[in-house]
């Protein structure tokens, strides 16, 4: 059944359609900054849509339309879940989180749709917020704020970092189709747009999480595919293939070279001989001659007896205490040095600089770690991890504890596979499980699946599950949407976010899918909807 809304407004349905977006762009902007934004924009487009009334047309929009009622219906399995589940704490707390997925897609599906105009006043709100985002993140990594930034993924003030990678990759592939789009735009708003695609994508590299690294491979790879399809020229075509192979084989060499540099190794002696500091002092009898922090032995010439004297000399930080991440000091100080290859001594500790001290403070266990926009110090701990790892130990290391994550899921979800646990027991199923298992993580390491798909499965069993990828795919169809760009790269985005993130288990998480999956598939003026960009050659 076609729809169409009038295109001229009355007075009142003006001033009610300016407010509906205005909670829209509020909603938008504050998705990276503003909890309490998010709520309070949800809050107006639901009083406006009742102030609107006109319900049976709405009624009839909703029925005529049964992707959004599909969609929808993924928040009928919180409720489901409540027949299996003795928890009812947490599941009341899980149905609050995720009630947006019944809520934003009828109230935006059932509304005037938003025209392209419309959509750019909106879209402006996320710059807004990204805007606000990245730069103070900036500032407090240079230290303007004085905020402790102990690790680089703290400078996403607002929201978890993974959250912020997510809606910067999506702004990035919106930002380029509407540059690409031929549709008449002012000066500023080009300016604005390319600057903005700019600044993100070096704000991207500068976030170094494994998030941020995927949304700028895939944005890489849709420009390419892109460049390849609309270029004309076979030439420029060919070079275009070139450059793209090129920087492909660039990237395999770096990684190579980067886990030959990980595992290179000082010489190790056959035997290692009793010595002495400078001071007279013996050291220490070395614990294990296998852990290495750049290709140097960690517990090889370290005499704490001075060292810990030195240290408590030049910090307020106790040696025998905690670093400012909850860290045992003395390891940390100990594997920093050894990344700098300094024997862990009186006279290795003189030639550390306030920095180094510094960062030792705030828990950086390698110099690298300081370098912040450089690439290999992210390599660089995930091949850490996945060291530690081989030898068992999970707890504290962020990319290789998500396997133990993953294998505690999957059993829980294998015991449970008809209907799951119900939506409340959860995390209490997993403290179960990890005590069965006797899991090497520490208590408060002991985290859910951050794998949605595996989330739904052992909560709501196969059916639910199933029923889960019908319901968050099939409307893509439904609304027809496969040649709209926008539509197809938010599904892949977040489609991907769900397999190492749980992202429908925050707020944050879940109005980032929901709000733009309401936007974008069910909310998009249908005569003039966002059309795939194209490139007009013309010639001279």
């Amino acid at each position: 059944m076609q729809f169409c809304h009038m295109a001229v407004f009355s007075h009142r349905q003006l001033g009610y359609r300016n407010i509906y977006l205005a909670g829209l762009w509020i909603i938008s902007f504050s998705l990276p900054v503003s909890h309490f934004g998010i709520s309070m924009g949800t809050f107006i487009i639901l009083g406006i849509w009742l102030l609107e009334g006109d319900f049976r047309k709405k009624r009839n929009i909703l029925f005529s339309r049964p992707g959004i009622l599909i969609f929808a219906s993924i928040f009928l399995l919180c409720l489901a879940g409540l027949l299996n589940t003795s928890d009812f704490s947490y599941a009341w707390h899980d149905i609050v989180i995720k009630l947006p997925i019944l809520v934003l897609p009828v109230l935006i599906g059932t509304s005037a749709p938003v025209s392209p105009k419309e959509f750019r006043i909106v879209f402006s709100g996320l710059l807004a917020g990204l805007w606000i985002a990245s730069l103070a993140g900036t500032a407090a990594l240079l230290d303007y704020l004085h905020l402790p930034v102990q690790d680089i993924r703290d400078i996403s003030l607002f929201i978890s970092h993974i959250r912020l990678a997510l809606l910067l990759g999506l702004s990035l592939h919106i930002l380029l189709y509407l540059l690409l789009y031929n549709n008449p735009l002012s000066n500023a708003e080009k300016t604005t747009y390319l600057v903005s695609l700019l600044w993100f994508i070096f704000f991207l590299f500068m976030l170094k999480a494994g998030t941020s690294l995927l949304m700028l491979a895939l944005f890489a790879l849709a420009l390419f595919i892109y460049l390849i399809k609309s270029i004309k020229s076979f030439m420029l075509k060919y070079f275009v293939v070139i450059l793209g192979v090129t920087m492909a084989l660039l990237t395999a060499t770096w990684l190579t070279h980067a886990i030959d540099r990980f595992y290179a190794r000082d010489p190790l002696p056959d035997q290692v001989k009793e010595e002495h500091t400078m001071n007279g002092n013996l050291y220490d009898k070395p614990d294990n001659l296998t852990d290495t922090e750049n290709g140097h032995y960690i517990w090889l010439h370290v005499c704490e007896k001075e060292l810990r004297k030195a240290w408590n000399s030049h910090s307020k930080l106790d040696y025998d205490g905690y670093d400012l991440r909850g860290q045992e000091l003395r390891r940390t100080l100990i594997r920093y040095m050894t990344s700098r290859n300094l024997r862990k001594d009186s006279a290795g500790f003189a030639r550390m600089n306030p920095e180094d001290i510094h960062n030792v403070e705030n828990g950086m266990a390698n110099y690298l770690y300081a370098h912040r926009v450089a690439l290999y110090p992210y390599f660089y701990q995930v091949l850490w991890e996945m060291n530690q790892y081989k030898k068992g130990k999970l707890s504290g290391h962020s990319h290789i504890q998500r396997v133990e994550y993953l294998k505690t899921g999957w059993q829980i979800a294998r015991d449970y596979v008809w209907f799951g646990v119900g939506t409340g027991d959860v995390p209490d199923m997993y403290y179960t499980y990890y005590e069965k298992n006797h899991s090497s993580l520490t208590p408060d390491w002991r985290l859910r699946a951050h794998n949605q798909y595996l989330t739904y499965w052992l909560t709501y069993g196969i059916f639910g599950f199933l029923w889960f990828l019908f319901a968050f795919f099939s409307p893509f169809f439904f609304e027809k949407k496969q040649h709209d760009y926008p539509a197809v790269i938010f599904l892949i985005i977040a489609a991907l976010s769900m397999l190492y993130e749980d992202t429908l288990e925050t707020q944050v998480g879940v109005y980032f899918v929901v709000f733009f999956y309401s936007i974008l598939i069910f909310g998009i003026k249908k005569e003039t909807r966002l059309r795939r960009f194209t490139v007009h050659n013309e010639s001279s």
